[in-house]
Parts: C-alpha cells; structure tokens; sequence
C-alpha cells in the first residue's frame, strides 16, 4: 500500500537521514537545524531574521525560535542596526566562532559517508531531484 505513497516515503527516508545528523551533531550540543543556521550566521555574520528563513526556506518565527536557543547558548548575538528599528541582525560570538571548524568537520564527514553508503551519482541526483521537486510545488502553491 505505502510503497509508491510519496509522503510514506519521504518521512522514512527523513528520519533515516535525521538519525545520522543527529547523532553526529550530538556532541556539539546542537540539532542539525541548529548547527546549519549557526554555520550560515558564521558565513554571512550580521544577516537578519528575514534573510536567514529565506536562505533556510524556513518560516520566521521558526528562525526567531532558533535564534533565540543559539543567543541562549552564547552562540549568537543579536544587534540593532541602524536601518530599521525594528529588525536586528545576528552575529556570531566568539564561541559561536570557536565552533565553526568543528561544525564545518561534521558537515564534510556526513557528506562523505552518506555518499559512500548511497553512492556519488545517487545522492546527486536525489539532491536535485528534491530541489526541483521543492521549488515546483512551492511554485504552484503560491498560484
């Protein structure tokens, strides 16, 4: 019944995935979600809310959510600017830099094993697929 079910599969496929994230990240102290936001932050310090859920394709108060935990850890700091009042920009503190090196050591070594277990061509062109797949159904959810 489930094996051609595209939410069955998915959702299996993903807490498979998860558990390798999430054990790895587990030492840092941070999810995946987490540490991915926290590694953008160290690349583009100073990026606001607003273009960190863009970049994450994530809604803003799940951003703010996240924000909120890595500021509560002192992984983060957010700062007004001077443009607008209302909005803040986050910056890296320093040991929310101290994590970068550890965080990016994560990052390349599940890449690495995931593609060995998978296979290069394999996780490419699941990669590209979900892009795609992503990009069209929000496309059409927005007509």
């Amino acid at each position: 019944m489930f094996e051609e079910c595209l939410y069955f599969n998915t959702v299996k496929f993903t807490r498979m995935i998860n558990s390798f994230w999430e054990e790895a990240y587990r030492p840092t102290g941070l999810s995946p979600s987490h540490a991915y936001l926290l590694q953008f932050i160290l690349e583009q310090p100073g990026a606001t809310p607003k273009k960190l859920a863009e970049k994450m394709d994530l809604k803003l108060s799940t951003v703010s959510r996240f924000v909120d935990s890595l500021a509560a850890k002192g992984l983060v700091e957010r700062k007004k600017e001077n443009r607008d009042k209302r909005e803040c920009s986050v910056y890296p503190t320093k040991p929310g830099i101290n994590l970068k090196d550890e965080l990016e050591s994560i990052s390349n070594n599940l890449h690495r094993k995931i593609r060995k277990i998978l296979g290069e061509a394999n996780v490419t062109e699941a990669v590209s697929l979900l892009g795609k797949l992503s990009a069209d159904l929000n496309e059409k959810e927005r007509k």
